[in-house]
């Protein structure tokens, strides 16, 4: 059990703010002050209040980190960061203190947990699963269904469901391509913990995709088979996931090529010259020197105009090696018309590779 999330971020309940002398009108007061409200009855202290009825707020700070990240940071630009989201949404399913016993935090929720990949994922609402109940409330969505014990862990000290079994049901809530990218994110954190190498998709690619193939038929498979429903297409996606995806981007085009029917590329392909490491590819098709470069604005603002001026260069030199680079954006592979669109209007010659897609 990690207890990243339930020992630090400064959450308390009513019950510890009433202890320290907070009146039930002054918590309210707070919330939105010094307090951002978690679920009900749990809060998280932001900040150390100067306001008279809120002053005892500060003697249950026990995360100066916390509270520094709010004092430097603004709201618009915690509103408009998916992590903050996303570590919101986390803090508030470890800190839920209405679980019933038979819960297991499914879905969306149990993909927050295993910090999968996830695009514009339900924030708001807990999502668990029960073999007797069902229930829905502003808080919590739960659903009535079966399910193995084998497909059950602890993780922040939260019952939930594994993280294989969590990208398998995300096939069917979210879609496939939001599922492989789960599945995906998962298989990468397992490789990684089991080679003991968290730098192997760097380090040795291959042994990285190696060593995910034994662990897809060892964990994922099985459990794909303990499915009542959509057995056949989960064992179909999980034919062709890798952990060698690094981000949800990664994981929607490999998705988008083999329902292209682009089964050829390869992940993570390192380019030398002169003896040096020139670049290292996301997507190469080996057969005609095809190179696939996600283009995400994000990757700029964090390293500025040295960050281009050096992508420049490489794309001068892999030019002039004969490579082929196709720039990809969001849009493109979210849309799989636009991607193909895209992809055999620069590069036609890949038409004669096509096969068919992985899934109907």
């Amino acid at each position: 059990m990690t207890l990243e999330y339930l020992d630090r971020y400064n959450v308390v309940d009513y019950r510890t703010l009433r202890a320290v002398g907070m009146t039930h009108a002054a918590i309210s007061s707070a919330v939105n002050c010094c307090l951002l409200k978690l679920s009900r009855g749990t809060y998280s202290i932001v900040r150390a209040c100067s306001e008279s009825k809120h002053r005892s707020v500060a003697k249950l700070i026990n995360d100066e980190d916390w509270v520094e990240y709010f004092r430097t940071t603004t709201a618009a630009g915690r509103a408009a960061d998916y992590r903050f989201d996303e570590h919101m949404a986390r803090l508030k399913i470890v800190h839920y203190r209405h679980f019933r016993a038979a819960d297991a935090v499914s879905g969306a929720s149990a993909a927050f947990l295993h910090e999968l990949p996830l695009y514009e994922a339900e924030l708001d609402r807990i999502t668990v699963s029960n073999p007797s109940a069902a229930s829905r409330s502003p808080e919590i969505i739960r659903r009535r269904r079966q399910f193995s014990s084998e497909d059950v862990c602890t993780i922040h000290g939260v019952r939930a469901f594994t993280s294989v079994r969590t990208g398998l049901d995300m096939i069917t809530e979210s879609g496939p391509a939001d599922g492989m990218a789960a599945l995906e994110g998962g298989l990468r954190t397992q490789v990684e913990k089991e080679s003991g190498d968290s730098q192997i998709g760097k380090n040795n690619p291959r042994r990285m995709q190696t060593i995910g193939r034994e662990i897809v038929a060892r964990d994922f498979v099985p459990a794909a088979m303990r499915l009542r429903q959509g057995r056949e297409r989960a064992l179909r996606i999980l034919t062709i996931i890798s952990p060698l995806s690094e981000n949800y981007a990664e994981s929607r085009t490999s998705f988008a090529l083999h329902q292209t029917g682009l089964h050829d590329f390869i992940q993570q392909w390192n380019v030398g010259r002169d003896g040096d490491l020139l670049a290292r590819l996301d997507f190469l098709h080996r057969q005609t020197n095809t190179v696939l470069a996600f283009d995400g604005g994000q990757k700029y603002a964090d390293f500025g105009g040295e960050r281009i001026k050096h992508e420049g260069r490489q794309q001068n030199e892999l030019l002039n090696m004969g490579f082929r680079i196709v720039h990809l954006e969001f849009g493109d592979i979210m849309n799989l018309k636009r991607f193909e669109t895209k992809l055999f209007a620069q590069a036609p010659q890949l038409l004669d590779y096509r096969g068919k897609p992985t899934l109907k």
